[in-house]
């Protein structure tokens, strides 16, 4: 950042107490929506707003923006953004889109094989980071050899985190300088997280005639990079704000679910399930992946769609709602299901060919349609619940390190009578293990390392209890526990022999 900017920031300091007291401003760029939430000292929620995003393109992302326009009193303001990790945004020098976004679900398995093969790839991955079918360089790749002569307009290649924050700094047609990306959104592009100062992996570039130029330096989350000064800004009530560096959704999640020193561990189960556990170093293994903590240390992860599983298999078999089909799974005793399991296309198998799997599926004459219904549905939720469930061991042998505390963000409250609370309760019993559901404060998480290089709180720990909220534990059922209990010992084994089976095909 240059010394403009800082003085900008320092201005906005002294004004800031003068006038209303400072307030903290994430926004949760995600898949689905929009989410601004503006929060005071004492983490209590100002304001907030959420809108759909109905198109993945720019431009609506922009329009949802509107749609969620906070008008904050007048005052100091920070602001940070978070955002899927793995989708690219592909701009020319003034930030307007080459491409469409590349989002992170999406599979080039061509390009994804080519780079699985570099020599530079296994180095990397020896360094916590694995390439698959859906990276974002085996996106950009396809871009390239599709469309190279609009490809030549390319200026920058960003996550949508980093996109957001200079379209918030920058106006319009005004050229983008000294572009800078957090390093938990650097990751997956290709970045070397395991050096004191994260870069980008040269040989890995070197070997795809792909240019670092194209992507920004890396700094660490919470780096400030300046005032927001575009119509954009000034649109959606963030005139003026001190922008800093955000993080990857994931991460965010994480933070706001407590995963600040090692040993911590949390699951965030929405349309991803995103395992999180902070560690003090890297140590390789397959179905895990590293990102450097936002604050210290590293945070060993994985990621599979899970909910988005659910939710599909309700509309698009059913025709109703993720409540209509909670309700009717839970209608189902436990081990009554049928046996499900869940896609390997990333986590832990990162095989693009592998498709959820049905098993058990009967056609007994005595099972009306809402028995049936209810089968199925029960048996994705508890497949999704036991692929959870399967990092758990995983982990814990893999650091030799018990883990003490098990955090969820979730929909949900515990002790309650909703559909989504029924889950839980059944994600602590298939666990077997009580859990601590956090509120889901995912933009309060990526505030987090701001609001200390701002100094606005002293340490970590004065942060984290002024910022995050836990919401109670939720406590196994004994009997649930014990009905799954063989089911939970064998499962990660028959999902790796579903595995073989799409293998064998492929051959």
């Amino acid at each position: 950042m240059d010394g403009p900017a800082l003085h900008a920031i320092e201005r906005n300091r002294a004004r800031g107490a003068d006038v209303v007291a400072t307030q903290l401003v994430g926004i949760d760029l995600g898949t689905s929506g929009v989410r601004i939430t503006a929060y005071g000292l004492d983490g209590e929620v100002l304001l907030g707003g959420e809108a759909t995003i109905d198109a993945q393109t720019v431009d609506r992302w922009e329009a949802a923006l509107y749609d969620t326009a906070l008008y904050l009193p007048r005052g100091r303001v920070l602001c940070t953004v978070d955002s899927t990790s793995g989708t690219a945004v592909l701009v020319d020098d003034t930030g307007e889109p080459v491409f469409r976004p590349q989002m992170y679900y999406e599979s080039a398995p061509e390009h994804g094989h080519e780079i699985a093969a570099l020599d530079a790839t296994a180095d990397l991955a020896k360094k916590g980071v694995p390439f698959s079918a859906t990276s974002p360089l085996a996106k950009v790749l396809r871009l390239r050899e599709a469309y190279p002569e609009r490809f030549e307009a390319v200026e920058w290649i960003l996550s949508p985190a980093t996109w957001l924050l200079y379209r918030l700094l920058y106006g319009t047609e005004e050229r983008w300088r000294e572009v800078e990306t957090d390093w938990t959104n650097a990751l997956k592009f290709g970045a070397d997280v395991t050096v004191a100062s994260p870069e980008w992996y040269e040989p890995l570039f070197d070997a795809l005639s792909l240019s670092p130029d194209l992507f920004p330096s890396i700094v660490a989350p919470g780096t400030p990079i300046g005032v927001a000064t575009s119509d954009l800004a000034a649109e959606i009530g963030l005139a003026g704000a001190e922008l800093y560096q955000g993080m990857t959704d994931g991460n965010a999640s994480a933070i706001s679910a407590g995963c600040l020193g090692a040993g911590d561990y949390s699951i965030a189960c929405e349309s991803t399930s995103v395992v999180k556990y902070v560690s003090e170093s890297i140590t390789p293994h397959e179905a895990l992946y590293y990102h450097r903590h936002p604050i210290e240390g590293y945070v060993a992860s994985a990621a599979f769609e899970t909910g988005v599983l659910f939710e599909w298999v309700c509309d698009r078999f059913f025709g109703f709602d993720e409540r209509r089909g909670l309700e009717a799974a839970r209608r189902v005793p436990a081990g009554a299901e049928y046996d499900v399991y869940v896609q390997g296309n990333r986590s832990p198998f990162f095989e693009s060919g592998m498709a959820n799997s049905v098993f058990g599926l009967w056609p007994d004459q005595e099972l009306d349609r809402e028995a049936v219904r209810g089968r199925l549905l029960r048996g994705v939720v508890t497949g999704i619940t036991l692929a959870e469930y399967s990092y758990l061991p995983l982990v814990a042998e893999h650091f030799e390190s018990g883990i003490e505390r098990v955090s969820l963000l979730s929909r949900g409250v515990p002790g309650g009578d909703d559909p989504f609370s029924w889950w839980n309760e059944l994600r602590a019993s298939i666990w077997d293990r009580p859990v601590t559901r956090m509120e889901p404060r995912t933009t309060a998480g990526s505030l987090l390392p701001a609001t200390l290089a701002a100094s606005i709180f002293d340490d970590v720990e004065t942060a984290s209890a002024r910022l995050l909220r836990s919401s109670g534990v939720v406590t196994p059922d004994e009997s649930v526990s014990d009905a799954y209990a063989e089911h939970r010992r064998d499962h990660a084994d028959r999902w790796a022999d579903v595995r073989d089976l799409y293998d064998s095909w492929d051959g």
